[in-house]
């Protein structure tokens, strides 16, 4: 009887007590502690623990009253419809700090401490003295309720390893030579004199601020709404991801909450993967539309290019995406606080040190795909591997088109046929081996990449042919009737992704049909609006997606990709408190992670991204001057080279 007292007013009496206490009320209280210390020393309790509770029975009773008011209580209203989590009050517990001859007594707080089996198990958090264990709970109760969970003192939070030391030292550096670079620019600037070395502007906030801001208009050689394209992606993967990790912290309306993303109208937020989707497809596009310009060269050199592109690639997208792994590790604990804070930055850490092999091969969607460091990062090991895999089918496509212009017809039905095989090998493969499951592997993701492929040869082959070949009387009524028929195919897709993945309602052969066959038919929605918008007819949508300051956003993709996972598992894992979930704050929250991880990726490329296109183009030969033969007018040919120009496909990640 004396072990359910002891429970009870530990969980439930000061529950009915608010804001600030008042021990008059609390009759009882002196009673209470009495009955606790005393059931402590009749249990197998450590001395440490005991000790404490013993100093703060007599010398400490208003810490003793912050430890256990500070610690959940249950029940609490709307337990029927409400989280199964409740978090106490974090900052109460760590601000505990009581000092005595025996040393200090600090508040430490236990996520998920203590585990209520009813109606179900109900998580709650428990304080106690940092001397205390679970096991001594246990042992007080005589019931194995209390759990080991990762408890910390606010000590535990202020930390600094090596690591963070040395990544700090490190961006220090990186931002005196930042200031030097920009200095010397605004200097010659101001004098009106030339570098004396390109190298010295390339960490320039002056400079890569104004290739930042730069904006272009009608080029020929540029797809111009695959800045809209990837904007609108890049806001709804956000979007998607905000809605993902905040329905999985502790709400009020949990169960609303789960409901209702099980319906068709949250379409528009669980469907966000076909923005990957459309990233991927930009990507195969783009590398091929570059890629064709230098078909006339022959094969050998080709070949004997692929190591220096892929290393190109490699330096191209390493630096920023390095940057962002070191900071996870280190530094990204000390801007944030709240319950399950050290727990989640815990997770990350080891992830990463335990695969950090694979996290800069390019190759842990497949390796380690189950404890992923940085889990959304999956998409640049795919993005690596698919690029290499472009090549093999580059090559040979390229030299076909190169030997004779007849054999565009030969090529089109050889990339029909690849991309038939890569739609049709995920779908065997899911339903032979249906154990399997892995979301991130890449021989699902390569017909979106191949279809891209496809087009983008199409486009650089065709691009100076009329529309739709002249051979339509009425394009513009033709036109109208094609883009009828794809924005609902489009919209469809998003809200059969909803019905068929995202809530799981149907049988697993039912998922990979549609997972195998919604990308092709996504990807040739892509074709048409790309291949209607470069040639006039696009109407409003080529209008919106044309906006040159979409262009800037484009050019921040990459970095926002990379950086935004990070926004959301901050705004998501520092909260203290259950919030009520609804459409308003889901959107309030999108709008500031938006906001956040723009002006973050800005930092991030001019700090990381843009000195590196810089450095690499001068190491590669694009960026050293050169210098001409005065005696031969023509002896440097005005053509580019094909080192160069293939590069040119990877100057910004399709991110």
């Amino acid at each position: 009887m004396r072990y359910l007292v002891l429970f009870f007013s530990f969980f439930y009496v000061f529950s009915s007590v608010s804001g600030q206490y008042n021990l008059e009320i609390l009759e009882n209280f002196d009673v209470l502690k009495n009955l606790l210390y005393e059931n402590l020393q009749n249990s197998n309790v450590s001395d440490i623990c005991l000790k404490q509770w013993e100093e703060l029975r007599t010398n400490g009773t208003d810490d003793m009253w912050q430890i256990i008011d500070s610690t959940s209580k249950f029940p609490w209203s709307g337990l029927s419809v409400s989280t199964i989590v409740d978090w106490g009050n974090y900052e109460q517990c760590l601000n505990v700090h009581h000092k005595y001859s025996g040393g200090d007594i600090k508040g430490k707080y236990c996520p998920f401490g203590f585990l209520l089996p009813i109606n179900g198990v109900y998580l709650l958090s428990v304080c106690m003295p940092n001397g205390c264990t679970y096991s001594d709970y246990n042992a007080a109760i005589k019931l194995p309720l209390f759990t080991h969970s990762p408890c910390h003192t606010r000590d535990d939070l202020n930390v600094i390893s090596g690591g963070d030391i040395v990544f700090l030292v490190f961006i220090a550096v990186i931002f005196i030579i930042i200031a030097a670079s920009t200095g010397y620019d605004v200097y010659i600037k101001h004098k009106q004199i030339k570098s004396a070395h390109p190298l010295f502007l390339a960490f320039s906030l002056y400079t890569n601020t104004r290739k930042l801001i730069q904006t272009s208009k009608n080029h020929t050689e540029q797809i111009q709404i695959f800045n809209g394209i990837k904007t609108i992606s890049m806001a709804w993967i956000i979007a998607g991801h905000t809605t993902q990790l905040r329905m999985g912290e502790s709400v009020l309306n949990s169960k609303a909450v789960y409901q209702k993303y099980q319906q068709l109208s949250t379409f528009y937020l669980t469907s966000a993967h076909l923005g990957v989707d459309a990233f991927f497809y930009m990507s195969g596009f783009l590398i091929a539309f570059a890629y064709m310009k230098q078909k006339t060269k022959p094969m050998a050199v080709q070949i004997k290019s692929i190591p220096l592109l892929i290393i190109h690639r490699y330096l191209r997208l390493t630096p920023a995406y390095a940057m962002l792994f070191f900071f996870t590790i280190t530094v990204f604990k000390f801007l944030g606080e709240g319950p399950i804070w050290p727990s989640v930055l815990n997770i990350l850490k080891s992830r990463c040190q335990d695969h950090y092999w694979t996290y800069f091969t390019y190759t842990q969607n497949y390796a380690n795909y189950k404890e992923m460091c940085i889990a959304h990062t999956w998409y640049l090991s795919v993005d690596m591997q698919l690029y290499i895999l472009s090549i093999l089918f580059l090559i040979p496509l390229s030299v076909l088109l190169a030997k004779n212009a007849k054999n565009f017809k030969l090529v089109m039905i050889l990339c029909f046929l690849i991309n038939l095989f890569w739609t049709l090998l995920p779908l065997a493969t899911k339903l032979i081996w249906t154990n399997y499951r892995n979301d991130y592997e890449t021989h699902s993701q390569v017909v979106t990449y191949t279809m891209g492929i496809t087009m983008g040869i199409f486009m650089r082959e065709r691009r100076d042919k009329p529309f739709l070949y002249g051979k339509i009387s009425k394009p513009q009524l033709f036109n109208l009737l094609m883009w009828c028929i794809i924005l609902p195919v489009m919209a469809a897709n998003a809200v059969l992704y909803e019905e068929y993945i995202f809530t799981g309602k149907h049988t697993q052969t039912a998922q990979t049909y549609f997972s195998t066959f919604y990308k092709p038919i996504w990807c040739i929605s892509l074709s048409w609006m790309v291949y209607s918008c470069y040639y006039g007819y696009g109407g409003i949508v080529a209008w919106i997606l044309n906006r040159p300051t979409l262009q800037i956003t484009a050019k921040l993709s990459y970095c926002m990709y990379l950086l935004h996972v990070l926004v959301v598992i901050h705004g998501t894992f520092t909260s203290k408190s259950r919030n009520y979930f609804s459409d308003y704050t889901n959107f309030l929250n999108w709008c500031s992670y938006f906001m956040i991880t723009f002006i973050v990726a800005v930092i991030w490329t001019l700090a990381f991204e843009s000195p590196m296109i810089t450095i690499e183009k001068f190491v590669f030969g694009g960026g050293a001057p050169k210098k001409q033969n005065k005696t031969k007018k023509h002896s440097v040919s005005s053509k580019p080279s094909f080192k160069q120009g293939a590069t040119k496909a990877i100057d910004q990640p399709t991110v």
